[in-house]
């Protein structure tokens, strides 16, 4: 049985409100007014409030809800008509079932990365030593082109891209103490961004996975972070 813990990671990465456009606000107003840039963060763009001490937490506490943002680039289609393709830049749509995959594919990844932690326990109550966080991935795209029936090849220098946002709040206060935004691409392993020699085929097996890395990678970032910041 999943503890309680598990389940509200789950709800937190599973669940649609708006989150992303209210997040966003409240971080811009507090990057602009109280909230400084840290430039040697693991993340692609963060800031953190000049007061914020870290050492003091040793629990994490996610919001139940969060926000799926894909971007629209159409209708997404199950097959193709050509049976080689190589692509770097197309965008295709991404059907309601491989969406609801992505949603789940992320959230276990990334929790399992989150656990493993020493130093920080996830709980489901507010407290003097938890830190709030609250998630999105949105603007995900997918360079992935429809399935070809019969055989085909597929080659991809990315298999897509997506911002991961999170706000870092006291939990009892509600004071922001960092916001990030990190977009990313999502590589197949061992890609250098564009397609060469080496490059294997990409399937079914090899996107799913590639999404799992993507996920435990920006997990990584977050937990390690947090560790590094609670040493003072």
């Amino acid at each position: 049985m999943r503890s309680s813990a598990t389940v509200l990671m789950m709800t937190l990465l599973v669940s649609l409100p708006g989150f992303a456009d209210e997040a966003a606000g409240v971080a811009a107003e507090a990057v602009k007014d109280e909230m400084v840039e840290a430039k040697k963060s693991k993340f692609k763009d963060a800031w953190v409030h000049p007061d914020a001490d870290f050492t003091r937490y040793n629990q994490l506490m996610f919001a139940p809800t969060a926000d799926w943002e894909f971007r629209d680039v159409g209708q997404g289609k199950t097959s193709r008509t050509n049976t080689y393709s190589t692509n770097s830049k197309n965008q295709y749509g991404i059907r309601e079932e491989d969406r609801e995959k992505f949603k789940q594919t992320v959230s276990e990844s990334f929790l399992k990365e989150m656990q493993r932690s020493k130093k920080f326990a996830i709980v489901d109550t507010a407290g003097p030593t938890t830190i709030l966080i609250k998630a999105a991935v949105v603007d995900i795209v997918s360079n992935v082109p429809p399935e070809y029936v019969g055989r085909s090849e597929v080659y991809l220098a990315s298999t897509g891209e997506a911002t991961l946002v999170l706000e870092l709040l006291d939990s009892e206060t509600g004071a922001v103490l960092a916001y990030v935004e990190d977009r990313r691409k999502i590589q197949p392993a061992g890609s250098s961004g564009s397609l060469n020699s080496f490059s294997m085929p990409s399937n079914s097996v090899t996107v799913w996975s590639d999404i799992k890395r993507w996920a435990r990678s920006g997990a990584s970032r977050l937990r390690s972070s947090l560790e590094k910041a609670q040493k003072g």
